[in-house]
């Protein structure tokens, strides 16, 4: 059968041939017909899927320079022109149906149109190519008719499936304009879709564009962070530097302090050895004077015993005596009666004897008194005696209590100096962790900024590459689509569409889908972000609190600090009172005969003064300053605080305007977590700075606790000089006394000598005073030129001329030795 080649002939030149209007005049195939107008619809969503991918490019490109107006403007034109072009080749395909039922119409129609556009020419070439197949149809016809005779008898049956062909065909044809329809109406769809897409990927974009734009505004932040930081830390480093070179001089000043005390404490040892010296000497001096004592009583007990014996020689010698002159007498009277010649010479040996016996008398009755007189002196003598060991040994007692008590209070001291010490070793020792945990907090600060700097500059890496590998994808979808338009130019375009129609309803089911998780992303970030503005919201309510609990503290501690300034400042007017007071009641006392240790100690104590009054002044000046950064700082938490309820306010409106922006959500937990990063910082610092003002209080109740026992070592230096000048007082007295001793011990010795009774005096002298003695005795004799040989001498020398007188006063007168 020679129909069926003229179809397959049509079907693969449809998309290249031609038609002339003047060649032939034979209608085309019905198959033909049918086949054309499915081609030519189906070029048209070609163009139109051209136009789209022209449009998406144009949109990228605009995109990209940065000019979304003129991009839209040129996509309604384009979609304006290729709506228009789509309903020209509708009505052209209408007008090559009606060529196809009157192919004059249709060439007329296609020379009208052929300087329209090139599908028109497309068209005329299928015509001419038809015009062809009409001739090559006819010459078939001409053989045809020559073997219809032949098929006459198959002709009804040909006529038959003719008809049922027609019928197929026109069911075909309505099938297809079914489907042309269903394709129309899901191409709408497709680009209604592809304009939502395009808009979502344009918001994309700016997002992407804001996101990036913000994140450079975040990385410029955390540049100036990372600055202020790096200004921060070099301002702490230079405050840990001042506050090592303050714990450096404060550690001098305490090493300082530490060799004062040690010297004083050496000074206090040496005053404790030097008065323990003179408590052994003192007592050395008790045990000699108590020695001395003893011996005294002995040397009373034997004067007694030779007062005894001499009264008793005394009373011997007086009865020998009157005996001896009753004899005489008694001899004298009978030597009267015998020799009254020698009466006269009788009478005048009575009168020289009765003279010598009231001489005698008058010698006994002087002994007499002189040895009462002597008694009640030894006695008087020794109850001075017993008295003065009684005083001193009530002095012994006193001064030995007064020295215990000194040592007491020096081991105090000791204690108390040691314990000083120790605490402030461990305050250094605290001091010095407290600067360490400062720098490894400062140090863990900065870490983490340069972690956050890291974090920030790999974000940003990372959405550049997303927005590159987002750019090589459109444009490599662009190529796709590019090579799908030209290799939709070949015979199967049909399955071609299809397919591409399938991945397209693919790609919106993907699409959907994305939205549908997209929507619940955003519904569940929507909650999250109300959660964390809720949270927020109680974190700022928590934070305003510890604000004003934070002020109220403060308050009250420069409350505290203002009295205790006052409190200080009072104190140390009334010490500077006492202290001038003292120093000019030590002046008026000492009045030139202050000695040079006073002197020094005064001089010590006075630098004492005037270094803990600097120190106190520069800690006031220090409490000053850091009370005003402390303001300074809680005015910049409250502007701080003011700042983030406007923003969290403006944020908040933000949100709820836009909640389906997702880059909102990230700026605002970025924002949160900004301020929950400051809020630990001021945190942080407000601690160190609590630290600090306790670190202030515990030096101000050390300098407390120096001053106090600065007062205690002036108190008991002046108490220790008060007992020294007693005890000069006291020495002094007993040096009087002992010159009061020796005076009047001088006067009895004089009075003893003056009356004669010298030979007790002196033997006793000599056997029971040491030389030392003696030698006194004979320095303060000097005066009178009568020391103890010489007087000893003249008093024997008084003694053998009386013995000698008396003698030749008995020889001369004839009678015999009366003694």
């Amino acid at each position: 059968m020679p129909r069926p080649r003229p179809r397959g002939r049509g079907k693969t030149r449809s998309g290249s041939q031609r038609m002339d209007p003047e060649e032939g005049t034979t209608p085309p195939a019905p198959e033909q017909v049918a086949c054309d107008p499915s081609q030519e619809e189906s070029a048209a969503p070609v163009v139109e899927e051209r136009a789209d991918t022209d449009a998406v490019a144009g949109e990228d490109q605009g995109a990209s320079e940065n000019e979304a107006e003129r991009t839209r403007e040129e996509l309604e034109r384009t979609v304006t022109e290729l709506s228009i072009q789509n309903e020209y080749l509708k009505s052209q395909i209408a007008g090559a149906q009606q060529l196809a039922n009157s192919a004059e119409v249709g060439i007329g129609s296609g020379r009208e149109d052929e300087d329209d556009s090139e599908l028109v020419r497309s068209l005329k070439e299928q015509v001419e190519r038809l015009s062809k197949e009409v001739q090559e149809q006819k010459q078939t016809q001409k053989v045809a008719e020559a073997a219809l005779e032949h098929v006459n008898m198959s002709y009804a049956e040909a006529d038959d499936k003719v008809q049922e062909l027609t019928a197929k065909l026109n069911q075909a044809q309505l099938k297809i304009e079914k489907e042309l329809k269903e394709r129309d109406d899901k191409y709408v769809e497709l680009d209604t879709k592809f304009q939502r897409l395009h808009k979502r990927a344009k918001n994309r974009i700016q997002d992407i564009q804001k996101e990036k734009d913000d994140l450079e505004a975040r990385f410029n932040e955390i540049n100036q962070k990372a600055m202020e930081t790096a200004s921060l830390q070099l301002a702490a480093q230079q405050e840990l530097e001042r506050a090592r070179h303050q714990a450096s001089d404060a550690l001098r000043a305490m090493d300082a302090e530490r060799q004062q005390l040690r010297t004083v404490n050496n000074k206090l040892r040496c005053n404790f050895d030097e008065t323990r010296l003179a408590l052994e000497a003192r007592n050395n001096a008790l045990e000699k004077l108590q020695q001395s004592m003893l011996e005294k009583e002995q040397m009373l007990e034997q004067i007694q015993r030779s007062m005894q014996s001499a009264e008793e020689k005394r009373h011997a010698s007086v009865s020998e005596l009157s005996a001896k002159h009753r004899k005489q007498l008694e001899s004298l009277e009978a030597q009267l009666a015998e020799v009254s010649a020698e009466r006269t010479k009788a009478s005048k040996t009575i009168q020289s004897l009765q003279m010598v016996l009231a001489e005698k008398d008058s010698k006994i009755t002087g002994i007499e008194a002189a040895s009462t007189g002597e008694a009640a002196r030894l006695k008087a003598t020794l109850e001075e005696i017993k008295g003065e060991l009684t005083h001193l040994k009530d002095q012994h007692e006193k001064e030995r209590q007064s020295w215990e008590a000194e040592c007491e209070s020096l081991r105090e001291k000791l204690e108390a100096l040691e314990s000083a010490r120790f605490r402030s070793e461990i305050e250094s020792a605290k001091f010095r962790n407290q600067l360490e945990s400062e720098l490894s907090t400062q140090n863990q600060l900065l870490q983490n900024k340069d972690s956050d700097l890291i974090s920030a500059k790999e974000e940003i890496s990372r959405l550049e590459s997303e927005f590159s590998a987002y750019k090589i994808r459109a444009h490599a979808l662009l190529q796709r689509k590019d090579a799908e338009l030209s290799a939709a130019q070949n015979s199967d375009v049909l399955k071609a569409h299809e397919e591409a129609i399938r991945e397209a309803e693919k790609e919106v089911a993907a699409a959907l889908e994305e939205r549908d998780e997209a929507i619940q992303d955003l519904q569940v970030a929507q909650c999250r972000h109300s959660e964390e503005i809720e949270a927020r919201d109680l974190g700022l309510a928590e934070l305003d609190k510890k604000l004003k609990n934070v002020m109220k503290k403060l308050d009250y501690v420069t409350s505290q600090f203002l009295s205790e300034k006052e409190s200080w400042e009072k104190k140390l007017a009334s010490v500077e009172e006492s202290w001038r007071l003292k120093c000019e009641s030590m002046k008026g006392q000492s009045n030139g005969h202050v000695e040079d240790h006073l002197q020094k100690n005064l001089g010590e104590w006075t630098l004492k003064y005037e270094k803990l009054k600097e120190e106190h002044e520069s800690f006031r000046d220090i409490s000053d300053r850091m009370i005003e950064e402390k303001e300074r700082e809680i005015a910049k938490l409250l502007n701080a605080n003011k700042d983030l309820h406007h923003s969290l306010e403006a944020k908040a409106a933000v949100s709820k305007r836009d909640n389906q922006s997702p880059g909102y959500v990230k700026q605002d937990a970025l924002s949160i977590e900004l301020a929950e990063q400051q809020i630990l910082l001021l945190a942080r610092q407000q601690a160190q700075r609590e630290e600090e003002l306790s670190q202030s209080h515990r030096h101000i109740l050390a300098l407390q606790q120096e001053v106090e026992d600065l007062e205690r070592e002036n108190r008991l230096h002046d108490q220790q000089e008060a007992m020294l000048k007693a005890e000069l007082r006291n020495m002094e007295r007993s040096q009087k006394r002992e010159g009061v001793d020796m005076t009047y011990l001088k006067n009895v010795i004089l009075k003893l000598l003056e009356t004669g009774r010298w030979g007790p005096c002196c033997l006793w002298l000599r056997c029971y005073y040491s030389s030392a003695l003696t030698s006194s005795i004979n320095a303060n004799m000097a005066s009178s030129q009568m020391s103890l040989p010489y007087q000893l001498q003249h008093c024997q020398m008084v003694d053998r001329h009386q013995i000698h007188s008396l003698e030749d006063s008995h020889s001369n007168t004839g009678a015999r030795c009366w003694f």
